[in-house]
């Protein structure tokens, strides 16, 4: 079972298919063989090599019961032992929602491993706090909300979802999404970069109207992933993969 450990903290990873190097970041609760489970990687093997990995404190990684460890720079250090690991210099890389953020940090931290970037479901500017702003307003002023359990009873619907949480280490989950929560500002990574770019959001997703922003500040493309809330746009793969791999053979080309 392969594990990366450049970084201090072991890593588990996955590498399958062959072609050039194509980083997936899953989201919150979510594990690296997910992107299989739910139709991503067939679509993607034969022309790519993918490299999967569980984030820190999910599946088979390490999970310490640090905040500093699920910061922004330590993700990036994370996904970099996995890259150096693999000989791989640099990768086109697609992350979804927390692998959103991750893949914002290589912009900001490590943009020269970056061949191209692919974010779904991520907003740049503010993060996390966009969405519980917009659960908020169908609260009543004042309530007082524990979002991490939020979140888990929304999760649990999915059958792979909550076989994870049940699996997983619930305090370093939870330390996973405060770290997701001081993440405001990474846009302008993006912008800066100078990489091809592909954005893209449900359309009832809190984050949609900011990415669309960021995609046209930043010069790359934006789709609106249509009848797709935020869980939506990564559950629904036949709708997203007809905008991503177009957008993936255009940066691939030899």
């Amino acid at each position: 079972m392969p594990f990366a450990t450049k970084s201090g903290r072991r890593i588990h990873y996955e590498v399958q298919g062959h072609g050039p190097p194509l980083l997936l970041l899953h989201g919150l609760l979510q594990l690296g063989s997910h992107w299989s489970l739910k139709g991503y990687l067939p679509a993607l093997t034969d022309a790519y090599t993918v490299v999967t990995f569980d984030s820190l404190g999910h599946g088979q990684s390490d999970t310490p019961h640090d905040l500093e460890a699920y910061a922004l720079k330590h993700r990036v250090e994370d996904a970099l032992s996995v890259l150096d690991t693999l000989s791989i210099d640099r990768a086109h890389t697609w992350g979804y929602s927390m692998g959103g953020w991750t893949v914002c940090g290589l912009a900001s931290f490590a943009p020269e491993r970056l061949a191209s970037y692919v974010v779904g479901g991520w907003d740049p500017v503010v993060g996390l706090p966009v969405a519980y702003a917009a659960m908020e307003k169908q609260l009543k002023p004042g309530t007082r909300v524990d979002w991490f359990q939020v979140l888990l009873m929304g999760a649990r619907r999915a059958p792979e979802l909550a076989e994870a949480i049940d699996a997983g280490d619930l305090d370093a989950l939870r330390l996973c999404m405060k770290a997701c929560e001081t993440s405001a500002g990474l846009d302008e990574a993006l912008v800066q970069s100078g990489k091809p770019g592909l954005l893209y959001c449900g359309v009832t997703d809190p984050y949609h109207g900011s990415m669309r922003a960021v995609a046209e500040r930043a010069g790359a493309a934006f789709a609106t992933i249509d009848h797709a809330d935020h869980g939506g746009a990564w559950a629904k793969a036949p709708k997203v993969l007809p905008h991503v791999l177009p957008f993936l053979a255009s940066v691939t080309r030899p």
